[in-house]
């Protein structure tokens, strides 16, 4: 990725991928001490403030996706357009992206999960995975805990999770700044008139590919949880949770009303793409600059084409010398 920089190849690939449609993805922001827990699901408030202004300064147009979406089916795009978005609902995407949102002017699209979002409880499996790691316990069952806590009656599972952290020897700082709480209904209802996009992300963050019958239900509940919390207008876009796809997925969304779905599948969307299956880049806390830079000018795109070739060949070729082996070894 330097040497793209270095050699002018960046500027290349900017355009030649001009006319596809970059989608960046986020989850929450951490604010509870020590490193960010989860792989990319968490980053600090500094690196996505950092991330933003880079942004800005790159002079890429950033559009708002429904917007998008109609340019990307037309072909008619700016060049090297970008979009933001924002998956889940974390209680910091108010408290703390919102903001840096604002402060640079960028348009962006929350999908938020509703179940969790009218109840005053922190999402239980996550916040589980979380004890569990602080502890360094790694030989605790996960899914029993879970199962265990979510079979509780509502009122309990608050005070379930607190005890299980006490148990571990984990403090409640992560409790204290809602680290694993989503944004109330009125949080939504202020974002939405801020400015940020809301959108469909089911109701209870389901796994698509795993529950597909359940997929229009979900959705109906999401969308009219959302629409009662913001007072906006009916949701019109989608993001399979935790990326989970299914093939029937595409007919059931637009059958719903849905006119886009996005994946956690890294890419490019050019002219054409089917507007149920968009690719996107999911930034974190351990991605480095560099690799934001190289999404956004289309570097990474290539490179990404590059590893794949670059593992068939490693896997062709010891095939057929294996194979050319074995026939010489049956001559002789």
């Amino acid at each position: 990725m330097r040497a793209a920089r270095w050699t002018g190849l960046s500027m290349l690939a900017r355009r030649a991928t001009g006319a596809q449609l970059r989608i960046l993805c986020y989850h929450g922001l951490w604010l509870a001490p020590g490193a960010p827990f989860g792989n990319c699901l968490f980053m600090t408030p500094d690196r996505f403030a950092a991330r933003m202004a880079r942004l800005a300064r790159s002079g890429l147009p950033v559009l708002p996706l429904g917007e998008a979406v109609e340019r990307l089916a037309a072909n008619r795009l700016p060049r090297a357009a970008v979009v933001i978005t924002i998956d889940d609902g974390w209680a910091s995407t108010h408290s703390h992206m919102l903001p840096v949102l604002e402060r640079q002017r960028l348009p962006a699209t929350l999908y938020a999960t509703t179940w969790y979002a009218g109840r005053d409880l922190p999402v239980v499996n996550v916040a589980v995975d979380y004890l569990i790691a602080a502890s360094g316990r790694a030989a605790e069952d996960r899914g029993a805990v879970v199962r265990r806590i979510e079979a509780l009656p509502e009122p309990g599972r608050l005070d379930a999770l607190r005890a299980y952290g006490r148990a571990l020897g984990v403090g409640e700082a992560w409790l204290e700044c809602r680290q694993f709480h989503l944004m109330r209904p009125a949080e939504l209802a202020d974002a939405h008139g801020r400015g940020l996009d809301i959108q469909l992300h089911t109701h209870r963050h389901i796994d698509v590919a795993g529950r597909i019958g359940q997929l229009v239900p979900e959705i109906a509940a999401n969308r009219a949880a959302l629409v009662a919390a913001t007072g906006g207008g009916v949701p019109e876009h989608f993001c399979y949770p935790s990326g989970t796809f299914h093939p029937s997925a595409p007919a059931l969304l637009a059958a719903s009303g849905i006119r886009s779905a996005t994946l956690v599948t890294e890419g490019l969307n050019p002219p054409g793409a089917s507007p149920y299956a968009l690719r996107r880049f999911v930034d974190g806390q351990h991605v480095r600059a560099s690799a934001f830079d190289a999404y956004l000018d289309g570097t990474l795109h290539y490179l990404s084409r590059a590893r794949m070739a670059a593992a068939r060949i490693e896997i062709e070729v010891p095939r057929r010398v294996a194979a050319a082996s074995g026939m010489l070894l049956c001559a002789l």
